[in-house]
């Protein structure tokens, strides 16, 4: 089946590549995915991981019908202070189990691998509140190549309220692009 090896090659393939990223355990989370009303979509798995400097996020939607939600707080999770050390239940929120600094000025810039899109989101909306999804029968985010990035002229801010939540190729060119709006207005373009 061709369709299937491209898709393949095109979805699966690149994560087999970093599979460190995904195979450890130090770092795992697993989230609840919280609809509107406060409900938890029990057909939705959530994730996050990270190794080194690299992070992740998956999000699936295992069944046929549509939903939306927030992925912000881990379920429970039993960690120990230390070697002999009591164990606690832990519940860690999305900018926690991703390390994220979450200042003022800082956006965090992420690539979703299916469409190879990169967004923009304030750092510190993401620590306090997570990421919200609206997902068709049967999908899927990989949330990969995640940068945090300080902002303080303001050019991410302007980027971040351009794109409105929408994805762009580059966040770099579409920073670019809007540098050079007020030129191509002066000049009639």
């Amino acid at each position: 089946d061709d369709h299937l090896i491209a898709r393949h090659e095109h979805e699966i393939f690149p994560l087999l590549r970093r599979r460190a990223l995904f195979s450890g355990v130090d770092h795992f989370q697993l989230f609840d995915f919280t609809t509107a009303g406060g409900q938890v979509d029990e057909n939705v798995f959530a994730y996050s991981n990270r190794h080194g400097d690299e992070r992740a996020l998956v999000v699936v939607h295992n069944r046929y019908a549509e939903t939306s939600g927030r992925v912000h707080i881990a379920a429970s999770k039993v960690e120990r202070s230390g070697p002999g050390g009591e164990p606690r239940q832990v519940r860690r929120s999305l900018g926690e189990a991703l390390g994220l600094r979450g200042g003022d000025h800082d956006f965090l810039i992420f690539r979703e691998t299916i469409s190879g899109l990169e967004y923009i989101r304030r750092a510190d909306e993401v620590a306090s509140q997570g990421l919200a999804f609206s997902l068709h029968a049967y999908d899927r985010r990989v949330l990969l190549d995640w940068r945090e990035v300080e902002d303080p002229s303001g050019t991410l801010a302007a980027v971040e309220s351009f794109l409105a939540g929408r994805g762009t190729p580059s966040i770099t060119e579409a920073e670019r692009e809007l540098s050079q709006e007020p030129v191509r207005q002066a000049a009639g373009e």
